[in-house]
């Protein structure tokens, strides 16, 4: 009998202890966001919610096509996908990507859109300046993103994280590319 009660006892903290850890880990290292609009799509879906990473940015720095969650003048999340990088020269021409940077200029293979669609205020080369990312949207024509003056660039202060998994709905759990 003794047996039995150690066992059903160290199963018991054992449970506490790891319900305690994850509650832990999702307050300091997770956070959850949903997409609003279509402008992410077909990566992410009106209506879906996604699990943020908020520590991987304070070990590494933001990378092009990281798909980020961050707050927007108004305090609001947003999603979009990184495309300019701090320091580079960015244009748009014919629904083309040209970055310049120190490695010279390229044509970004873009393959999260394959639709035309328009530059906005980057017709000629403009610079991101260090501490700010250009975003974009993946369904460019219905994207309010860094292409608008409205919306400019991403400070990295704003940004709360990468959005790394959808959880919800259940049939579209999965990594987000």
């Amino acid at each position: 009998r003794k047996f039995i009660l150690d066992d059903i006892l160290k199963w018991i903290v054992d449970i506490v202890a790891f319900v305690a850890l994850g509650i832990l880990f999702i307050i300091y290292m997770c956070d959850t966001a949903k997409m609003i609009g279509n402008s992410m799509a077909p990566c992410l879906n009106n209506g879906e919610s996604v699990l943020i990473n908020k520590v991987s940015y304070a070990l590494s720095e933001p990378k092009r096509y990281d798909v980020i969650v961050f707050k927007d003048e108004e305090d609001k999340l947003t999603i979009k996908r990184i495309i300019g990088l701090p320091g580079e020269q960015i244009k748009i021409e014919d629904s083309k990507i040209y970055i310049k940077n120190s490695d010279g200029e390229t044509v970004l293979d873009d393959k999260y859109c394959k639709d035309k669609f328009e530059a906005g205020y980057v017709t000629e080369y403009v610079k991101i300046p260090m501490g700010e990312y250009f975003v974009l949207g993946d369904s460019r024509n219905v994207s309010e993103d860094s292409r608008f003056l409205y919306v400019g660039n991403i400070k990295e202060e704003n940004i709360i994280g990468k959005a790394w998994m959808i959880y919800s709905p259940s049939n579209r759990i999965g990594f987000i590319d």
